[in-house]
């Protein structure tokens, strides 16, 4: 009688990456198509004014609330440090487009004040965020 060896195949040394890197991936779609529906929540009560919705590729998002803080991009800023967080933003992305949202309460010097920084950071691009105005007021 023929004595039958049993094969055993080699035990494996590396870790198998693959349902790690699924899982990463798919994480990280999630989160892609998320992130704009949550958006930045700060409340702040626009005004209204006519005009036609913008469509902007490289935009940053400034925001005065009725306190005078100013967000940016939804972080608050420190307004010492604005200036120069402009600056870099600009030379990351020289088509950089800036929307001002600044709260109706605030005083209009404040917005200027916010809008000057832009313009010294060597932003040119800049817009105005309004409410839209209800078709019978017009």
């Amino acid at each position: 009688m023929k004595k039958r060896i049993k094969f055993t195949p080699p035990l494996l040394d590396q870790i198998n990456i693959t349902p790690m890197m699924d899982v990463a991936l798919v994480l990280l779609v999630v989160f892609v198509i998320i992130s704009p529906l949550i958006g930045p929540g700060i409340p702040v009560r626009l005004p209204t004014a006519a005009g036609e919705k913008l469509s902007v590729t490289a935009t940053i998002l400034l925001t005065l609330n009725k306190q005078g803080e100013v967000f940016l991009s939804g972080r608050q800023a420190n307004p010492i440090f604005l200036l120069v967080d402009l600056q870099n933003l600009k030379k990351a992305s020289p088509d950089l487009k800036v929307i001002i949202q600044a709260d109706k309460e605030v005083s209009y010097e404040a917005v200027v004040s916010l809008l000057d920084i832009v313009r010294q950071a060597g932003i040119s691009a800049v817009g105005l965020a309004t409410t839209p105005a209800s078709p019978d007021k017009q």
